[in-house]
């Protein structure tokens, strides 16, 4: 049990008090949490040692002016049915989802062999146009051509690099929801 399923518990069990005394009690109980965790306990050591919560709230329950304490503690919820048609229709949904991921990942690989190089030959075209600028003597570059140059090797590597990570993520989102 956790912190928080205890102290939900214990203000359910302490509904008859008065709102400011349920407050009170409720915070003594967050100390106790709060001392146990700085000596190095666990949620579920401190609630171990704390008990029941409707045996704590019993303490507070049974003292003069309090309400009349009920004998038993209140009846958990009946367990939900183990199966309905909606967690049928879930799980045919999620088959049907896990088939389309399957293809969708089959489709991508097939895409990948034409894709990668693309993106790795786009991130090399810096380098071919870097090799035709200083080997090419037929032309005097120019500040215009040398800019432009320089914006053509950007653009190609931006769009080698961009093509290269979405191709990847693509690649590792379908392996994924496709549940290899």
């Amino acid at each position: 049990m956790t912190k928080t399923e205890f102290l939900q518990q214990l203000y359910n069990h302490l509904l008859p008090l008065a709102a400011v005394e349920r407050d009170e009690i409720i915070a003594d109980f967050e100390e106790h949490f709060q001392a146990g965790a700085e000596s190095g306990k666990t949620e579920e050591q401190i609630c171990e040692e704390l008990g029941n919560p409707y045996s704590c709230a019993l303490q507070y329950l049974r003292q003069p002016g309090a309400y009349t304490v009920p004998q038993q503690p209140p009846k958990p919820a009946p367990e939900q049915p183990k199966f309905n048609s909606a967690q049928a229709q879930n799980g045919v949904y999620e088959r049907r989802n896990r088939l389309l991921w399957s293809l969708m990942f089959a489709f991508l690989v097939i895409c990948a062999f034409g894709i990668y190089p693309t993106a790795v030959t786009l991130m090399a075209m810096p380098l071919v146009i870097l090799f035709v600028a200083i080997f090419a003597v037929a032309f005097v570059p120019t500040a215009g051509m040398i800019g432009f140059m320089i914006s053509l090797s950007v653009l190609s590597f931006s769009a080698g690099l961009l093509i290269f990570l979405l191709m990847t993520w693509l690649l590792k989102l379908s392996y994924k929801r496709a549940g290899f």
